[in-house]
């Protein structure tokens, strides 16, 4: 199991909505186990998400040098 070391806010409730749904869903309160299992399951969602994120903005980043081609600025002529 991964220790993420920051989360952002979003994250941070995502984590909180993860361990409120299974307390629905059991109708009572997780035990110990039972609520370690569920942050470990939620943390990687999120691992895998930031991965996701990651390679969709290198993916982004490439795409933008294929098709940006720099060129020297022309001089101002009068």
């Amino acid at each position: 199991m991964t220790r993420l070391s920051s989360l952002s806010a979003s994250e941070k409730q995502f984590i909180d909505a993860a361990v409120f749904a299974a307390e629905r869903a059991k109708g009572a309160r997780l035990s110990g186990p039972e609520k370690k299992k569920v942050l470990a399951t939620a943390r990687q969602q999120i691992i895998s998400q930031r991965d996701a994120n990651r390679i969709s903005r290198q993916r982004h980043e490439a795409a933008q040098e294929r098709l940006f081609e720099w060129k020297k600025p022309s001089g101002f002529r009068r």
